[in-house]
C-alpha cells in the first residue's frame, strides 16, 4: 500500500488566506462613507495602493525565504 502523502512536510503549502478584523472592516467603509462624493474613490485607492505595498513586501519576502529553503536543502544534500 502507497502513501498519498509526501515523506516531510510540503515545502510549497498553501498560503494562509488573508483575512481583516471587523475592526479594520467598519474603519474603511466609515472613511468611505464620511467622504465626499468626489473623494470616494480616492479613499479606495489609498487602500489599493496601501495593499500594493503590502503584496510587494510580502512577495520579496517570499522569494527570500525560497532561496533561503534552496540553500538549506543544497546543504543538507552535500552533508548525506
Amino acid at each position: 500500500m502507497t502513501s498519498t502523502n509526501p515523506a516531510g512536510p510540503d515545502p510549497a503549502a498553501r498560503p494562509k488566506r488573508r483575512t481583516f478584523s471587523p475592526e479594520y472592516k467598519l474603519r474603511v467603509v466609515a472613511e468611505y462613507d464620511a467622504a465626499l462624493k468626489n473623494e470616494k474613490g480616492a479613499v479606495l485607492r489609498r487602500q489599493v495602493e496601501r495593499l500594493e505595498k503590502e503584496l510587494v513586501r510580502n512577495q520579496a519576502a517570499l522569494e527570500v525565504l525560497g532561496r533561503a529553503s534552496a540553500l538549506l536543502e543544497m546543504i543538507s544534500e552535500g552533508a548525506g
